[in-house]
């Protein structure tokens, strides 16, 4: 036990949701009443784990015990924050993309590392191979350790790698749209956010503004949707190529796709309904479980985009 002073990173501490008030409260009085009951965490003397606590006692002159925590590199570091995160509850769904694609990107530099230096359990041999080669081995394996930890697919980690790589161009030009659009209150979809992030610094900021001006709890993206059109329209507006004419086009069918996923969906139905009536899970292997558990959770996140979508344009 001790009053230790530690250090304080901005982007670690970014990466760890902030307790609403009445939790901080919570926190604050339970370690008034029982002392800090769990270790700061931390790395050369930066805090990994643990802000909130180590805030709190350092007011109060609390003591704490301090656990160390080694890592070979920054990027390692980061991603044990986020997969510490993850396996917190209380996390919403944006966060929860947010840290998975996080600690993919930080994970494809480590495990580059570790397989140089012959410290990967699965460790591969990539002396001969050219630069690219290696990081699309990385990016693989890394990708493929990841979905299982988190019961999704690879392909789903990369994606929402470019959700993350999305947020952190909008945080570089409005830090204060990030959390609301982490924290969910401003409901907006995976694709939507991609074009957010080629917006310019002013628009994000107008953006933000009507955001903190809104006094519901949360806000639609389809309600600040004619400042990201605008933009994108002033940006194309100049160069764009002329419009076929009417003759030249193909008759279209907006109903068309859904259409025809609306007549598909009950297939799905019926053979799960048969898979569960039928199989005896008893003798199923774990690795077929497996792979069944990942391919429903790869639709339910797909069916959660598709619903999120349809949500905005129907409130809008």
């Amino acid at each position: 036990m001790g009053r230790r002073r530690l250090k304080t990173d901005e982007e670690f501490k970014h990466l760890i949701r902030p307790l609403r008030q009445r939790e901080y409260t919570q926190l604050e009085q339970n370690i008034l009443s029982d002392g800090c009951l769990y270790s700061i965490v931390v790395w050369n003397d930066v805090i990994v784990d643990g802000h909130n606590r180590y805030e709190i006692c350092m007011r109060y002159d609390i003591p704490f015990e301090v656990k160390e925590m080694e890592f070979e590199c920054r990027e390692a570091a980061i991603a044990w924050i986020c997969a510490n995160q993850l396996g917190r509850r209380n996390i919403t769904e944006e966060t929860r993309k947010f840290l998975i694609g996080m600690q993919y990107e930080n994970e494809k530099v480590v495990t580059r590392i570790r397989n140089r230096l012959g410290k990967n359990q699965h460790s591969i041999d990539t002396s001969a191979m050219s630069e690219a080669e290696e990081d699309r081995v990385c990016r693989h394996w890394t990708a493929r350790r990841i979905a299982e930890e988190n019961n999704v697919s690879a392909a789903t980690v990369q994606k929402y790698a470019i959700f993350t790589r999305a947020l952190e161009e909008i945080g570089k030009k409005e830090p204060k749209l990030v959390p609301k659009i982490l924290s969910g209150q401003y409901k907006i979809a995976h694709k939507h956010v991609m074009e957010m992030a080629e917006l310019p610094a002013q628009d994000l900021r107008r953006i933000n503004r009507k955001i903190e001006r809104n006094p519901a709890e949360f806000m639609q993206y389809k309600a600040t949707r004619p400042v990201v059109q605008g933009s994108r329209f002033e940006a194309v507006s100049g160069d764009a190529p002329a419009a076929p004419s009417v003759k030249d086009m193909p008759e279209f069918d907006p109903d068309a796709e859904i259409s025809s996923l609306t007549l598909t969906i009950p297939s799905w139905q019926s053979s799960i309904e048969r898979a569960k009536n039928t199989a005896d899970l008893t003798c199923v292997s774990q690795q077929a479980k497996g792979n069944l558990v990942r391919a429903l959770n790869e639709l339910r996140n797909t069916i959660a985009d598709l619903l999120s979508e349809m949500e905005e344009d129907d409130n809008g």
